[in-house]
């Protein structure tokens, strides 16, 4: 008897489920809340299953608490799926990062190195006015050599186009 009990109640809670999910996916065109649902298709299955109320009532509280425990689980599964995509974007953020920091390092060094060779280059350069020893100049306008002859002598402007920058020539035998 009991088991012709538990089958009945089975075949209820199965109905009941299917006309909640069919009440809250909008049968008729009229979509309802869980609660509203749950009332109707307890209404509905004591009538079908001849179920008492107080039968319809816990199966309604059943599938009440298991449709919250659902939700409850799909709120955390979001929520750790939400987890584990920030870390993974976050990881591949940094990944890229260092993929560009690669990248650009050897660019960064070459750019560095032009620079110190810029700036070793301008303060190897000489103006009009300053004291120079004995040696060669080359202005760098226009490639005009200076010859100097005596140690702390001062240079003048060039002869040939009154630059005032000159760059000093290294001989190949020093």
């Amino acid at each position: 008897m009991a088991s012709h009990f538990q089958g009945r109640l089975r075949e209820a809670y199965n109905a009941m489920s299917e006309r909640v999910l069919d009440l809250m996916q909008g049968e008729h065109g009229v979509r309802q809340s869980l609660d509203s649902a749950l009332l109707r298709a307890r209404e509905w299955v004591m009538t079908v299953n001849e179920l008492t109320h107080e039968e319809a009532d816990d199966l309604a509280a059943t599938l009440r608490r298991e449709v919250d425990e659902l939700s409850a689980t799909l709120v955390a599964a979001e929520e750790e799926f939400e987890d584990w995509v920030e870390t993974d974007l976050l990881f591949a953020e940094h990944r890229a990062v260092e993929c560009m920091l690669l990248a650009a390092d050897p660019t960064t060094r070459d750019l560095m190195r032009l620079k110190e060779m810029w700036t070793e280059q301008m303060a190897q350069l000489i103006r009009e006015g300053d004291t120079v020893a004995a040696g060669a100049y080359e202005c760098v306008d226009c490639g005009e050599v200076l010859h100097v002859k005596v140690d702390d002598d001062v240079l003048p402007a060039c002869q040939a186009c009154s630059g005032t920058v000159y760059r000093r020539i290294r001989s190949a035998v020093m």
